[in-house]
């Protein structure tokens, strides 16, 4: 689509890192680098919004464990830390899901001074228009951690196997919100190729994926196993169970997992298994974290294997997915256990709908005295013309609000021109006082 030359444009065009169609921006850094917390994003009136629970900090030692709540405002680009989890000690290895306007941490453990583990039985109930926890809710019947956590059509909490105390467990427990009920469901398997704690999957339709974890064994070992379990929707605490394959070099352990439309994908985690020092179970030391993405396109039964260069995180309890094919994730353990306190946008325009809207992108032009502010869902570049149409102003925009200062704009009558490369161009006029 063609313009004339003399207006002035913003336009916006997405770009970064990545291999196939994965891009990475670094958006504000957290209040402090975490690792091991529970992420989920939330919305509020409109806004969005991504938060944190507990994790395990600095040293990496049981000290590091922690109680800290952070919150992470999309449109600010910044985040804040808000009143601790309501709990007797600090936790890692939970999971957090946002159902109905709610977040629900659950699970997790606890680490003391003997290095004696804990696991969580407590559901702690978040507020996120309040910023404030509520009463917890009903405890899980079997407690358990590093588990499987996903959410099945805004309703219920699927939690699928994790460790117990002592073993790994074959249990399916599905939380109802609306009931504060605990429900069993239809068990895994009981062997090793579904058993596993530190695996991490994703509800597409009425299908739970899992991939991954830590098989018990003399020597706790990662493995690549792929499963999936059918849910019915007259009843779905009926799942038919399946194993689906091995994918071979790609062991993972505690990885970031989401999906949208017909693709499950699995970002970073590790291909050893570790404690929660980082240092693997099988006395071979530091465990750095590896360098994937796994997409899984559940419609064709195929996988690939990209590579993921430049956040190579492990150690995740969670990825907030906050549409248009945006998800963000916080914190992590880098290469040779250093815990991170980094915040990335990862953005694939093929998981989104954006080729497919049936109206024109959300795209506005608000002001201060001092800015002008470009408020849109996606990411790209921004650049600005005047009537003659000459560059005044380019930067690269993230999912935060973009505020381009008046001074640097020299022209007085302004047209504001956004184009995501896929729907009819949307415009807003503005006059520079």
């Amino acid at each position: 689509m063609k313009f004339c030359a003399s207006i002035f444009i913003i336009l916006l065009s997405f770009g970064g890192y990545g291999q196939g169609n994965w891009e990475w921006t670094e958006l504000a850094s957290m209040p402090d680098s975490v690792s091991n917390n529970a992420v989920c994003e939330a919305f509020i009136e409109n806004k969005k919004y991504v938060y944190s629970f507990g994790g395990i900090s600095d040293s990496l030692t049981y000290a590091d464990i922690h109680q800290r709540v952070f919150k992470y405002d999309v449109s600010l680009d910044s985040w804040s830390e808000k009143s601790p989890m309501p709990d007797t000690l600090g936790k890692i290895a939970s999971a957090a899901s946002f159902v109905k306007n709610k977040i629900y941490v659950i699970g997790g453990y606890h680490v003391d001074e003997n290095g004696n583990e804990y696991t969580s039985n407590k559901v702690h109930v978040y507020n996120p228009f309040l910023d404030t926890f509520e009463i917890d809710g009903a405890p899980i019947p079997i407690p358990v951690d590093d588990h499987v956590q996903a959410v099945w059509r805004d309703s219920l909490i699927f939690v699928v196997t994790g460790w117990s105390n002592t073993s790994n467990v074959p249990d399916v427990q599905i939380y109802n919100p609306s009931f504060n009920s605990w429900t069993a469901a239809s068990d895994l398997p009981n062997n090793n190729l579904f058993k596993c704690f530190g695996a991490s999957g994703y509800i597409l339709g009425d299908t739970i994926y899992y991939y991954g974890g830590v098989i018990q064994g003399l020597n706790f070992t990662a493995q690549g196993y792929l499963r999936r379990g059918i849910i019915d929707p007259q009843d779905p605490t009926n799942i038919s169970w399946e194993y689906l394959n091995d994918i071979q070099g790609a062991d993972n352990y505690r990885s970031a997992c989401s999906g949208h439309k017909s693709t499950v994908f699995w970002i970073g985690g590790a291909e050893v298994a570790y404690n929660f020092d980082a240092l693997a179970y099988d006395g071979t030391g530091i465990v750095n974290p590896s360098a994937k993405i796994l997409e899984y396109n559940v419609n064709q039964n195929s996988q690939n294997i990209l590579l993921n260069t430049p956040g190579t995180l492990m150690d995740h309890r969670g990825i907030a997915k906050l549409g248009g094919g945006n998800w963000i994730i916080a914190g992590g353990i880098d290469s040779l256990r250093q815990v991170s306190d980094r915040t990335y946008l990862v953005h694939n325009s093929a998981l989104s709908e954006i080729d497919e809207a049936l109206q024109p992108p959300f795209f506005e032009v608000n002001e201060n005295p001092d800015h002008f502010i470009v408020v849109t869902e996606n990411v790209g570049e921004v650049k600005v013309y005047d009537i003659l149409g000459r560059l005044l102003f380019e930067e690269k925009k993230s999912l935060a609000d973009l505020y381009i200062p008046k001074a640097d704009l020299e022209m007085s009558l302004l047209l504001f021109v956004y184009d995501d490369g896929s729907n009819l161009p949307v415009t807003r006029k503005k006059v520079k006082p």
